[in-house]
């Protein structure tokens, strides 16, 4: 008699899974200043970040493939090995860049977290199901944006940085155990023919991609020759993996996914949502501080209306989705999204901190819905066998477009505050003396009027990148228009059998 699922405690395992993959950022970032004064390298400090992006956004295709053809149950509890392994490197490292390293094999195991968790949850609950769960899970991130900071200068003052890594190790295992005895799955037995060269070509391309973004306008300058290089060979792997995988008898991302519209229009809309996503993230923080004079703790702040206002959304949509239909639920939320994005374009220190934060909380509450539709929209237009590769399609365009996004707004905010900088003789970099006013104790050390200067320089800069948020907002919504009107989640109904 074949053995049952207990799908409480998948969802126990999952969450602590997910959990871990959320916080990890918030909690690291607050532990930096403090990992910089014990191991130096401050100028690599954004590679500590940088590296976990770059392999957990290359790998999640790759892991959801993998796990399409061997079960999510394997993959999953590989990937958390691999980030206990990590996590207890990190723990270890004596100098920066062993630390970087390290990180990477971290982001390598939350590739696969990220890919296969929320495919389980597609996989043992039904299609009515599936929208209250996922809303469950959005909870997880919101929580963590605001539990990570906090934890992480207890851990800080109470232990030492090392632990913030460590506390890593004991939440994996557990996650590990609970699903070894509670997910039992029905893999069919055949050889499979792993697409090497499509994981080489796509993994290349991105990581080149990624690389020439990260690095583009700080390691090097936007028209020097390695960002060239890197773009190039961005364009040579993908060209080479696309015809590879028109011809591969398993291909690592099927093309024909994107045949079908209900993936082709959230994969696309996802991608422009998460932009103005992490536009935000990056670029509030700077305005509070640098334009409003505000301090690093209330810059940090100014993002909690959104990461309170997603899981509200979520979970309200969630159990709202079958009866709003995919194509509602979306549009509501890309509406609330793109009226938002205008709206912070009118942003300013008179109208100050309740005008922002009211805009965040709804804007969180476009993200929050419209993510909870497209991905139960995606996961419900495919059979089992290619749910894994369709969840990791969605999620790593996601990770793509904020990576472009972010790094699109970044060079035009630069170029502004270059623009409106260049006939002060007094300021030889501008870009150099405009980060002084993100620096508290250097800022106090300039002038009233060196400051106002700055900041109406910070200020010009960091609307025109609000204006392509705006234009991101704005063009999501017009994608979700073409979201098809007939639910998704009939179309793979037949051919949805869960182990």
């Amino acid at each position: 008699m074949p053995k049952t699922t207990n799908r409480t405690a998948v969802v126990v395992a999952v969450m602590l899974a997910n959990f871990l993959s959320a916080i990890d950022l918030t909690i690291v970032g607050t532990a930096m200043p403090t990992i910089i004064g014990s191991l130096g390298g401050l100028p690599l400090m954004s590679w500590v970040f940088s590296g976990f992006l770059l392999a957990s956004t290359v790998t999640v295709p790759i892991y959801g493939k993998l796990s399409d053809l061997y079960g999510r149950k394997s993959i999953f509890i590989i990937s958390c090995l691999i980030v206990v392994i990590g996590s207890i490197l990190c723990a270890l490292s004596t100098t920066m860049v062993q630390l970087i390293l390290f990180r990477v094999v971290q982001g390598l195991g939350a590739g696969g977290i990220m890919a296969v968790a929320t495919t389980i949850v597609g996989d043992i609950f039904s299609v009515e199901e599936r929208g209250k769960m996922q809303g469950l899970f959005s909870t997880v991130w919101g929580v963590s944006a605001i539990v990570g900071p906090v934890l992480g200068g207890v851990i800080i003052q109470l232990l030492s940085w090392h632990w913030v890594f460590y506390i890593n190790v004991p939440i994996a295992l557990i996650a590990v155990l609970v699903l070894i005895y509670s997910l039992h799955e029905d893999i069919e037995k055949k050889k499979h023919q792993i697409d090497y060269l499509g994981a080489i070509t796509l993994s290349g391309s991105m990581t080149a991609l990624l690389f020439a973004l990260l690095s583009g306008g700080t390691e090097f300058a936007w028209l020097s020759t390695p960002i060239f290089a890197l773009f190039g060979l961005f364009l040579v792997l993908l060209i080479w993996f696309v015809l590879h995988e028109r011809k591969a008898q398993e291909p690592l991302v099927p093309l024909d996914l994107f045949a079908v519209p209900v993936i082709l229009v959230s994969v696309l809309a996802g991608f422009l949502t998460q932009a103005v996503l992490m536009g935000v993230s990056s670029y509030i923080p700077s305005y509070v501080q640098g334009v409003w004079g505000g301090t690093a703790t209330q810059a940090g702040l100014a993002l909690m209306p959104l990461s309170i206002g997603w899981p509200l959304a979520a979970f309200f949509g969630g159990r709202k989705m079958i009866e709003w239909g995919f194509r509602r639920t979306a549009l509501i939320g890309v509406v609330l999204i793109a009226v938002t994005s205008v709206l912070l374009n009118f942003v300013t220190p008179k109208l100050g901190y309740p005008y922002a934060m009211a805009v965040l909380f709804v804007m969180g509450m476009g993200m929050g819905l419209s993510s909870l539709a497209f991905l139960v929209a995606v996961q419900s237009a495919v059979p089992w066998n290619r749910r894994g590769v369709a969840t990791a399609s969605l999620q790593f365009i996601r990770s793509l477009g904020a990576a472009i996004g972010v790094a699109v707004m970044g060079a035009v905010m630069n170029a502004r505050i270059q623009q409106a900088l260049a006939d002060e003789p007094s300021i030889v970099d501008p870009l150099s003396a405009t980060n002084d006013l993100l620096d508290e104790e250097k800022r106090a050390e300039l002038t009233p009027d060196l400051v106002a200067l700055l900041s109406g320089a910070f200020d010009t800069g960091l609307h025109a990148a609000f204006v392509l948020l705006a234009v991101f907002g704005i063009g999501g919504l017009l994608l979700t228009l073409f979201f098809p009107r007939e639910r998704a989640d009939g179309e793979a109904a037949a051919a949805d059998p869960r182990p």
